[in-house]
């Protein structure tokens, strides 16, 4: 009896051990490494704006879906092998700058950085547009100091004096790309030039005498001689006729389309720096380089014009010196025709865009150093870019908009 007892209480030692290791398991975490993985929903693209294409005037392109990744810089964006620049995203929506790329289809996704390694596919081939050209052949190495566009869309230029063979000499490329050195010669480098109501073009180079050359003519000569002191480098005209020009420390000029082409001084701008001029929509637009110790040390302004030849006050456009840019030199302004600014600067990446925040234009893909620019009468700017630090070929871009600018005198 005793060994039947004995061995009872063996057995029911060895069951309450097994019911113990038992609870011990479910009270234990099962190792993560144990579980099926799960990387959640799996991204998707449910449309993309522009849809199908980057047409030439398109900027940035948003695509639009669900489960990318939420958080800053995480998300990659490819258009083909090109990854472009991704200016904002979340979860359900990525911003990235028009890709530096020319294309009638390629494949656009989105990679978020998550360990699934799972990317979304547009279900359509995408297009992108090449939106700038090489303009005109030039001589090599030397440098061309203004662009210009008629109402016919010729375009022109000038050699500077670097090399004797084209010193001076202006150049005019046709809508069908023929190109001629003119019979005509500018005195002295010009800053920039201006077609006028009377299809003239009026050259501004750092001198109180102003050009014009008449292309029926074939000539250049001296236009009109400002006051002792007034060198002008910047103008424009407005409907009426009347030009408005300036440059380092000379004040607005006010000059009259009489036959003694009268000039008055504005009296706001005596000792600050004009560096670029243009009238739009009954405005005249600056780009002023304050005086030390002034603010806003550089800013764009504006003044209505109230009447003729007659300014009113000063209107703060843009505080430039507080922007992003403000290390950039203003080369010029000017408008599409619904109102939308652009600025060129002497600098990487430069054309900017206003609208209604400043930022950068076709970003990547512009040749640096822009001097001067012009819009002709459609979609095109005519971007002249070089620079001697660091050498840089001078030459003439063709730039397409994707929409129309506003015309010049007004």
């Amino acid at each position: 009896m005793k060994k039947y007892y004995t061995l009872i209480g063996g057995v029911l030692l060895i069951i309450a051990a097994l019911m113990l290791i038992q609870g011990c398991k479910y009270d234990v975490a099962e190792p993560q490494w144990d579980l099926p993985f799960s990387s959640g929903p799996d991204p998707v693209i449910t449309s993309v704006v522009p849809d199908s294409q980057a047409a030439p005037g398109v900027n940035s392109i948003t695509i639009n879906g669900q489960n990318f990744s939420a958080a800053a810089d995480s998300n990659d964006v490819w258009f083909g092998t090109y990854q472009a620049e991704v200016v904002s995203n979340s979860a359900t929506s990525i911003t990235v700058r028009r890709p530096n790329l020319v294309t009638e289809s390629v494949e656009l996704r989105v990679s978020p950085r998550t360990e699934a390694l799972v990317e979304a596919v547009y279900n359509k081939m995408y297009k992108i547009d090449a939106v700038k050209s090489e303009y005109g052949t030039f001589v090599a190495n030397i440098e061309l100091m203004f662009v210009a566009v008629d109402k016919q869309e010729n375009v022109y230029t000038c050699y500077s004096s670097a090399d004797t063979a084209f010193n001076r000499k202006m150049v005019k490329v046709t809508p069908s790309g023929e190109q001629t050195i003119l019979p005509m010669k500018v005195s002295r480098v010009t800053n920039e030039a201006k077609f006028g109501p009377d299809g003239r073009l009026y050259l501004f180079g750092a001198n109180r005498t102003i050009e014009v050359a008449d292309f029926l003519q074939q000539t250049v000569s001296a236009w009109t001689t400002l006051p002792s002191g007034k060198t002008v480098r910047y103008g424009d005209f407005d409907p009426d006729g009347y030009l408005y020009t300036g440059g380092n420390s000379t004040d607005l000029m006010i000059v009259a389309p009489d036959s003694a082409h009268t000039a008055t001084a504005l009296g706001v701008y005596s000792k600050s720096q004009i560096n670029a001029v243009r009238v739009y929509n009954g405005f005249v637009y600056l780009g002023v380089k304050a005086p030390t110790g002034q603010s806003p040390a550089y800013a764009i302004w504006r003044h209505a014009i109230v009447g003729s030849g007659v300014l009113g006050t000063q209107e703060l456009v843009l505080d430039w010196s507080a922007s992003a840019y403000s290390d950039r030199t203003v080369k010029g302004i000017t408008f599409s025709t619904d109102g939308v600014m652009y600025i060129a600067t002497d600098s990487p990446d430069p054309l900017l865009i206003a609208d209604p925040t400043l930022d950068i234009f076709y970003k990547s893909i512009l040749t640096p150093y822009c001097k001067a620019f012009y819009w002709g009468s459609g979609n095109y700017i005519y971007m002249l870019c070089g620079n001697t630090t660091p050498a840089e070929k001078w030459k003439i871009y063709r730039v397409d908009m994707g929409t129309t600018g506003a015309p010049y005198g007004g």
